[in-house]
């Protein structure tokens, strides 16, 4: 059976309204009692797989999920128990017998669920989808992580009837587009356990000092992160979605999902590595433009203003966290420049979680989960097309980079993010593998570029907003000076490219 799903984190603000419009289409409630199930070594988890027994009412149930073939998919396997125990007999004949036997003698429970499921049924023309908004925690070892979420099942019909009943649901009551299973969390609750222990911590903790402790990181692309498929539509599907998922996960991470709220330091955080996904996402729409579908050429369009909004929120962050203290550090006159108070449309967090955001984050996955994504029909060859145009932008970067020092400024910058776009696209080949040297220089100059450009922005704010002309002066002098420096060595690392030339092979072995 092949399950697929949308999930929202519901805001305490919006979880009354929610109730109230779930009255007009309820058709239960089922308490829902779970205990999953892994190896010590988390050997399921790695693999994306979920193995859990659940109480539902009176019945015990035996699921277990396997990676699906998108994002929002999953095969899951049901069987009726007698009770609480685990039967991996059940599997022998199905594609969870491998995974499985080979962990027969690991596997113990892990964690547990208790939740309180509020159900409703939607029919929309010839589809029909479940409604289930989930309340309660997960807990492992005493330690609890509180649960507030809406699911919406498609049970029958159209995939796309599935984001448009979601869309709704989004707007009206200012949901949060959530990618995390209850599994994931709930392998990550017992993963704190066992560092916390490991430690000789204390796992007396709130459910508020869990849900920070677990979302302490932003989320990026774990490495290697390579496409392996031979066929161009989904090498692109899968590329750009893997992408927009890194702008969904730290996007809700902005937005405050399971009722945390992020510090100026977390929030610039999760605030960088969400852009890093909308870079990659533009430059996967950038490689394939030529042949992007209307759905995909418009979300990409709608994404584009959102990305300089939150750069500019980023520029903020970079001048008052990063550039700042090094100026006070290096004898800046005082007092240290007051944060401007950011406008709500260019408030990071507000930005995140309104309903406009996540409503185009939505847009956009629907576009790359429905299709289609590329329009390939009667072109020949493309998969060369697409190499030959990863090696005129490596060529275009290899002849700035050598005039690095007498290109303009903006120049300097555009070259910056070509390179990001070489880099992020270079990552999801089949072959990236054999690539790290390349891989290591093109990191390098977008780094060392990075540091370039980082001052222009601060020399920038300090011209409109220093606090007085001695500071203005000071800071003046002094990122000038730095400027040159790190301009140095942004050339010697370009220098560096002439060893290099992608072998490039895009989809052939």
């Amino acid at each position: 059976m092949l399950e697929q799903e949308l999930k929202f984190f519901v805001p305490e603000s919006a979880r009354p309204g929610l109730l109230t419009a779930l009255d007009a289409v309820r058709t239960g409630s089922i308490t829902l009692n779970a205990i999953y199930f892994d190896t010590p070594e988390r050997d399921l988890a790695r693999s994306s797989i979920a193995l859990r027994l659940r109480k539902e009412g009176e019945q015990w149930v035996q699921t277990v999920k396997l990676p699906g073939p998108d994002t929002l998919s999953r095969i899951e396997l049901n069987h009726p128990r007698p009770g609480p125990k685990l039967d991996l007999s059940l599997y022998q004949d199905t594609p969870a017998h491998t995974a499985l036997s080979r962990y027969a003698n690991q596997i113990q429970a892990r964690y547990q669920t208790r939740i309180q499921r509020e159900l409703a049924l939607i029919k929309q023309g010839q589809s029909e989808l479940e409604l289930a908004y989930d309340v309660g925690h997960i807990e492992s070892n005493g330690l609890t992580l509180q649960v507030n979420e809406l699911e919406i099942e498609l049970i029958r019909g159209e995939s796309l009837t599935m984001f448009e009943v979601g869309q709704r649901w989004l707007y009206k009551h200012g949901l949060i587009l959530e990618m995390r299973s209850k599994s994931e969390r709930g392998d990550a609750l017992a993963s704190l356990v066992d560092r916390r222990r490991a430690k000789s911590e204390s796992l007396d903790l709130s459910p508020e000092q869990v849900a920070a402790a677990l979302t302490r990181k932003a989320y990026d692309l774990p490495k290697p992160h390579f496409v392996d498929t031979e066929e161009l539509e989904q090498f692109y599907s899968l590329s750009a979605t893997m992408s927009l998922e890194q702008v969904i996960r730290n996007a809700a991470l902005l937005a405050g999902v399971d009722g945390i709220r992020p510090d100026s330091s977390r929030q610039a955080d999760y605030l960088a590595l969400m852009r890093v996904g909308l870079r990659r996402l533009r430059s996967c729409r950038k490689l394939f433009k030529m042949w992007l579908s209307a759905s995909e050429g418009y979300a990409n369009t709608r994404l584009t203003h959102y990305f300089g909004l939150f750069g500019q929120a980023r520029d903020h962050d970079l001048v008052h966290l990063e550039i700042t203290p090094l100026l006070l550090q290096a004898g800046m006159p005082g007092p240290a420049p007051e944060p401007i108070p950011a406008h709500l449309e260019h408030d990071p967090v507000q930005l995140a979680s309104a309903a406009e955001f996540q409503s185009l984050l939505l847009s956009n996955l629907q576009s790359l989960i429905c299709g289609p994504t590329l329009e390939l029909n009667g072109v020949a060859q493309p998969e060369h097309l697409v190499e030959a145009r990863i090696s005129r932008w490596f060529q275009t970067i290899q002849l700035r980079g050598q005039r690095f020092a007498q290109i303009s400024q903006d120049k300097q910058h555009r070259l910056r993010n070509r390179i990001k776009s070489l880099r992020y696209c270079l990552e999801f080949l089949p072959s990236a593998a054999d690539k790290q040297g390349l891989h290591k220089v093109l990191r390098e100059c977008q780094a060392l570029i990075g540091a370039v450009t980082d001052v222009d922005v601060a020399l920038d704010w300090y011209a409109q907003h220093a606090a007085n002309p001695e500071q203005a002066q000071f800071a003046r002098d002094w990122l000038t000076h730095a400027r040159q420096g790190r301009a140095a060595h942004a050339q010697h690392a370009l220098n560096a490219l002439d060893q290099h030339q992608p072998q490039i092979e895009l989809l052939r072995r």
